[in-house]
Parts: C-alpha cells; sequence; structure tokens
C-alpha cells in the first residue's frame, strides 16, 4: 500500500497543486479579514481571534474545502484517464481494491495538508493582526481535524465520480454546481442537511454557541458522516474493481 502511495504521489502535478493551496490559503485569509472589517458584522460579533475563525471557517467548509476535495480527486485520476492509463495500472498485478484505496488516501492526505494549511495561515494572519488574547486553541484543534474527519464520504464520493467521468471540466462543473447547493443545505438540521456529504465539513468545522452556528447533535452527526462514508467508498472500490469500461 505504501508503495502504491507513493506512485499516486509522484503522478502529482506539484507546482499546480501549490499554487492553488497558495491561492486558497490567501483567499479564505483575505475574505476572514474583509468580514472581520465589515460594517455588516461590527453588531454581532467582538472583533478578536474568535469571530476571525469563525468567517474563516464558515467561508473554508462552506465552498473552498469541499471544491478543493473535487478537484483533487479530478487531480488523482487525471493520469489514468489520459492514453489508456487504468487499462495499463490493471495489468499490473496489484488488486485494484488497493489501488483505490491508495487513490483515496492519497486524497485525504492532500485534504491534510489544506487544514494545516488553514490553521496555519489562520495562526499566522492573527498574529499580524494583533487580535488579542481570546484564542481557542481547542476549537482550532477540534475544527481543523473534525473537518478533515467530516470530508470523508465526499471525498469518497469525488473520488467515485471522478474515476468515471474522463473529462476534468466536466467533474469540476459538477464538483462546483454540488458545493453551490452547500448555501441551502446547511441552513437544515445537521440530522437532515450532513446525508448531503458536501454539507459535512461546514458542519464540523463551524463553531458551537453562536447566534449563526449549525443545530447539530453531535452523535446522530458522527453516525451520518460514518455512514455515508463506508456507503461511498464500498460504491468507490466496488466502481473500481467491477468496472472494466475504465
Amino acid at each position: 500500500m505504501e508503495f502504491l502511495m507513493k506512485a499516486e504521489r509522484m503522478k502529482l502535478q506539484y507546482p499546480v497543486i501549490f499554487i492553488l493551496f497558495l491561492i486558497g490559503a490567501v483567499g479564505t485569509v483575505m475574505l476572514g479579514i474583509n468580514s472581520l472589517d465589515s460594517e455588516n458584522f461590527a453588531g454581532f460579533y467582538v472583533r478578536g481571534w474568535k469571530t476571525f475563525y469563525l468567517h474563516m471557517a464558515s467561508f473554508h467548509g462552506l465552498f473552498l474545502y469541499p471544491l478543493y476535495a473535487g478537484v483533487l480527486a479530478s487531480f488523482i485520476c487525471r493520469y489514468e484517464h489520459i492514453n489508456g492509463g487504468w487499462k495499463q495500472l490493471f495489468c499490473l498485478p496489484i488488486p485494484r481494491s488497493r489501488v483505490y484505496y491508495a487513490k483515496l488516501g492519497t486524497l485525504m492526505l492532500l485534504l491534510g495538508l489544506i487544514q494545516l494549511l488553514f490553521a496555519g495561515s489562520y495562526l499566522l494572519a492573527g498574529e499580524l493582526l494583533h487580535l488579542g488574547n481570546d484564542l481557542d486553541v481547542t476549537e482550532l484543534i477540534t475544527g481543523t481535524v473534525g473537518g478533515w474527519l467530516a470530508i470523508l464520504p465526499f471525498a469518497a464520493l469525488q473520488l467515485w465520480v471522478s474515476m468515471r467521468l474522463k473529462s476534468f471540466v466536466s467533474s469540476l462543473i459538477l464538483s462546483a454546481s454540488i458545493v453551490i447547493a452547500n448555501i441551502v443545505l446547511t441552513g437544515l438540521h445537521a440530522s437532515i442537511g450532513a446525508w448531503f456529504p458536501s454539507t459535512t465539513a461546514y458542519y464540523a468545522m463551524y463553531p458551537r454557541g453562536t447566534a449563526l452556528s449549525p443545530r447539530l447533535d453531535v452523535i446522530p452527526f458522527i453516525l451520518i458522516v460514518a455512514a455515508t462514508s463506508a456507503a461511498y467508498i464500498w460504491a468507490g472500490r466496488r466502481s473500481l474493481v467491477r468496472g472494466a469500461r475504465l
């Protein structure tokens, strides 16, 4: 498995991914700063670390993180969609299920790096902004790690879709369309909204106890994420193992 994941990492286009990560981190910080200084929020939130995290996590979990899950899944499958790469891969004496798990593991590794970059850019920008002494490290760790774990069902779904769609543009348009729907879906109670896997990172990252916090019961939310993760992983693995048309 380690050899397969190393092979997957070697196929990645690192310059493109680096630029995407950088644009995402800078964009999230800039939007967070803009919301922090916005007069629209001045009467509702006190300027500080917690408010800054709230604004950054809102944009990151709602739009950027799910969108990156789709884009990175497309990158991971792009090599195999070019010039019959799937057939060449399946000629090797390697179980297809291991190929699937190597791709999913690589995707989750990249999504984990995005979360670390999110936390690092948040801390760096907050220090430069002199936001005071209300930094909640526990909330940051819980949101960062929770968002990473909660993106698993959507990552598995996007990997499944990317294995079936040869067109990178089609995959990107589909991902963007699903993410836009988050505006409506995340307004639902988590017991309903979490069944749509693009919403789960937002539910996990948005801080509790604010006026706009999503309505969420922790245990049912975890069970939904676990169930949908298992379902999409099973479907994606089955599609790769039995998909003769790839």
